[in-house]
Formats: C-alpha cells, structure tokens, sequence
C-alpha cells in the first residue's frame, strides 16, 4: 500500500483555487495590489520560472500569496518548499525519464516539471492524476500543445516509477534509503522506485538523494569524514522546528503540560512550539520575555557567562534575537545594536522602540564609542551550513569560491570593528556555519593578527534525522570567545595558509 508524506494541504476549488489580486511591485508593500486571476500552482510556477533560470545561486524570497485564499496560500508554499528542498533530487529523477538534455528545455518547461514532479512525490493531498493534468493544462495554455505531450510523458513515467513507500522502522527502510532506486523522505520514510535514478556512484548519489552539490557534499567528505558527510546531508532533510525559550524557560512550563502549544526540547530550557495550537506573534505578547531561537542559536551569548561588560557593541544584530538574549544576559551593560540592512535595521528600530538598556544606532553614529566596548559581538555572514533546513537555497550556491569570499568578508568585518574594542575586552564571534575556514580558521586568524586569546571554543554539529521528533532536532552553530591582550598582533596573518594558522590541527 502506497502510503506517502503528509506534506501541505490540496488547493481548493477544481482547478487548484483562485487568487483575487496580487501586487506586482514587491518593494513596495502597501500598495493595492492590481487585479488579477490564477491559481497557486501559476503562482509558484510563475517564480520557479525566474529561478531555474538563476539555478544555482537562488536569491531569498518566496513565492507571492497574496490575494490567495489561506488554503490556497498554504498550498503554494507547501509546493515552493518541497520544490526548493528537493531541487537537486527532483532534477535527477526528471532527467532518468528525458530523452534530451535539461538544460535545453526552456525555462517555463523546466519549471513546470520540477512541480508538477514535486507534487507527484513529495505533495500526499494531491492525486497523480491532479498534478499531471493541471501541469499539463497550465503548459498547454503557456506554451504549446507539442511541449504539454512531452510533460504529459514524463509527469507519467515519473508516477509509474514509485511502487511502495516503506515506513522509518521498516527494517527494509536503512538498505534502500541508500540505494539506487531509494528516495528518502523528510519524515523518515523512504518511497522505493521501479529504476535506480540515482548516480551509480556513492558521493553523486547522497548529493542527488538528499538534494546537495557536488561541492559542498566533498567539501564535507574532507573536512568531517563520509560518515558525519551522511549524517549532515541526512539532516538536511528534516523539517525545522520551531523553538520557544525565555529569560526564564520554567515560565514557559506550564504551556507544555497537556494540551498546550509547546513540548519540551531535548535541550533543556527549550520548547518546541506547534503553529497549528497558537499564533507564534501571539504567543510572543502573551509571554513577555520569550523568544523564538534554536538551541544552538542560543549557545554564542551562553558561551560568554562570566564576562561583566559594561559596554555590549552587536554589529551584526540582524532582527535582534541574539541582541534580546545579550539583554537578559546582561540587564546592567549598555547595549547598542547596529545592522546594515534597511530592512533588518527597521526591524530592529521596532522592536527595541523603548526598550531600557538597548539602544539601536546606525553604523556610521558608532563613532563615540570607539575603544569603549567590553564586547563586541559579531555574528557575521556565513555559509549557513549548519542550517540548510532553514536555507535550502544556501545548499546549492556553495562552492569554494563562495566560501573564499565568505571568508574575506568576515576578516573584513573583523578588521573594521576591532578598533571599537576596549583594552582587554572582548570579542564573541560566532556563525551558524560548520567549515572550519569560517570558524576555527578565522579564530586563529584573529588570535595572530591581533593579539587576541581565545578563551573559548565550540562547534555545534546540527542534531536530528528524517524521523526523529522535532524535540531531538536542532541547528548547528559556532562560536568563540577572544579576549584582547596585550601581545602585539602581525600583518602576516592574512598571507598564512591553515597550516600555519593552525599547525595543532594540521
């Protein structure tokens, strides 16, 4: 018996739903969108269109759903996610049934395969039949008759291919989520198919089986081994939970017990919330003092217990959930928090409006406090590795190019705030990556080019796979604290290689 993921709801109406209207200018956000009719299907479509044509460096952004229907809404997001998650594996299996090269195909074609085979396999509310025909139709209207045949041919072929799906325990469920013709699921299920559409080879395979490159996945071979490699591309196909924790976690323990919206994570003073119970703005303002963040988001500021800055500096504070925790952490220390995005800097205006100890500036108003701050927090841009649940897209644009220039914005951030920190104060670095270029290179930089100790240390590997409870699944993250000395730092810091950064590990 064929029985296959939960995942999204059916669109409504027989078609798959009607949108009302939907604003075409994306910047600007209130304005009254122009009328306009379709469906969510045209609506997902409409984007994957633009991004197959950008594949692999996706920009961040998701599908438009306003003017939708909730039902509707929901469903476009269900299909845009399983789409993104599963990119690479869908694209193998597409190609098993091609005759002709992928990249001739135009893009609109493309796009229309990559959902329509998302839906067949990934979607469990959509019949086969549904998701062959309505893809077919959109095509045929889109395009032209001869293009539909094709996609009629292959949507058909690629339903044929799946014969059972095997539950998590099933003690068949290990053998053939590695095999050629073993399709894991986020859920701990695998789907066993008629053909091994999989590489013949074993590092192209769990690339293809589990939607990673090529690049990222040996990157990890060399830096972690094959076995950790399997784990972490395993991982990345779980479905991220939503994490609850407070200054005071046990203020939180009453909503875990019986029918309450949260259950105790593994990780002690965590919860996990469930959307489908409580909104989670909602259950913010109901809970003053709570915040929505990982486990391993959490440990950076943890990392810094013992420390009694008076002055806190959080450059890189994004949306502020790091800069709360440095507040609670510290309620006697000024904390001022900065951001160079517009739209996180608003954010970030919004929600520390008022608040007593956190005063948000811009960058450039930073002046004042040079050679002031105790510590100076700096969580920078990163590859974001150790969250690829959360960042689908960040999988496929990885490369060591990519990583080389990660890696050079961080020493440039490095360089243009360490002059803000007081003598011997403090820097907390800390990324959500888990390449040691980011991390534990970047730390032996610091520590030779300016003088700085490194007093602490930690790489957080993300926990949890397909089938676990969303209480044993967790981010991975990084994060050191270096205290400033007075050791002169060297300039040559930035021509040494890892071996010379770090002769112990090499």
């Amino acid at each position: 018996m064929n029985h296959r993921r939960p995942h999204g709801s059916r669109p409504s109406g027989p078609s798959g739903g009607r949108g009302r209207h939907r604003d075409h200018g994306r910047d600007d956000r209130f304005a009254s969108p122009p009328p306009r009719v379709d469906g969510p299907r045209d609506r997902v479509h409409e984007r994957l269109v633009k991004l197959v044509q950008r594949f692999p460096e996706l920009p961040l952004g998701s599908v438009d759903t306003r003017g939708l229907e909730p039902r509707d809404a929901a469903f476009a997001r269900a299909l845009e996610s399983a789409v993104l998650e599963r990119w690479m594996t869908l694209e193998a299996i597409i190609c098993s049934q091609l005759d002709r090269g992928w990249p001739t195909l135009q893009p609109a074609v493309r796009a229309a395969l990559l959902t329509g085979a998302a839906e067949i396999l990934l979607l469990d509310s959509v019949p086969d039949h549904a998701a062959i025909n309505e893809t077919v139709g959109r095509v045929r209207r889109n395009l032209h008759q001869a293009v539909a045949g094709l996609v009629n041919a292959v949507l058909r072929k690629i339903a044929a291919l799946r014969l059972e799906t095997l539950a998590a325990d099933d003690p068949e469920a290990a053998e053939l989520r590695t095999a050629r013709n073993g399709l894991p699921l986020a859920d701990g299920r695998v789907i066993r198919l008629s053909e091994p559409v999989f590489a013949e080879e074993e590092v192209a395979r769990l690339g293809e089986q589990t939607s990673h490159g090529d690049d990222l996945v040996i990157h990890w071979i060399a830096a972690h081994g094959f076995a950790r490699t399997r784990e972490l591309c395993l991982h990345d196909l779980v479905r991220p939970p939503i994490c609850a924790t407070a200054t005071d976690p046990e203020t939180l323990r009453s909503e875990a017990d019986g029918e309450g919206p949260l259950v105790a994570h593994e990780r002690a003073g965590f919860f996990v919330l469930d959307p489908a119970k409580v909104n989670v703005r909602s259950f913010l303002a109901d809970h003053p003092g709570s915040r929505i963040q990982d486990p391993a988001s959490a440990e950076p500021v943890a990392g810094a217990t013992g420390l009694e800055p008076t002055v806190i500096l959080d450059y890189c504070a994004g949306r502020g959930t790091k800069t709360k925790q440095l507040a609670d952490a510290f309620p006697e220390a000024r904390i001022l928090a900065t951001e160079i995005d517009p739209l996180r800097f608003t954010d970030l205006e919004r929600t520390f409006e008022g608040h007593p100890t956190v005063e948000v500036v811009r960058p450039e108003a930073l002046k004042d406090v040079i050679g002031r701050v105790d510590l100076l927090a700096l969580d920078v841009p990163c590859t974001n590795t150790g969250v690829l649940p959360r960042r689908p897209e960040a999988k496929y644009r990885f490369s060591r190019d990519s990583l080389a220039s990660i890696a050079t914005l961080q020493r440039k951030i490095v360089r243009e705030t360490k002059p803000f920190l007081a003598p011997g104060g403090a820097i907390l670095f800390s990324t959500c990556s888990l390449e040691p270029t980011e991390n534990r290179r970047m730390v032996a930089w610091m520590e030779r080019r300016f003088g700085l100790e490194s007093r602490h240390a930690s790489q957080r590997f993300p926990a949890g796979r397909p089938g676990d409870p969303p209480t044993a699944i967790h981010d991975g993250s990084f994060h050191a604290v270096l205290v400033d000395t007075e050791r002169p730092g060297s300039d040559d810091a930035d021509e040494m290689t890892d071996a010379e950064l770090m002769p112990d590990l090499s």
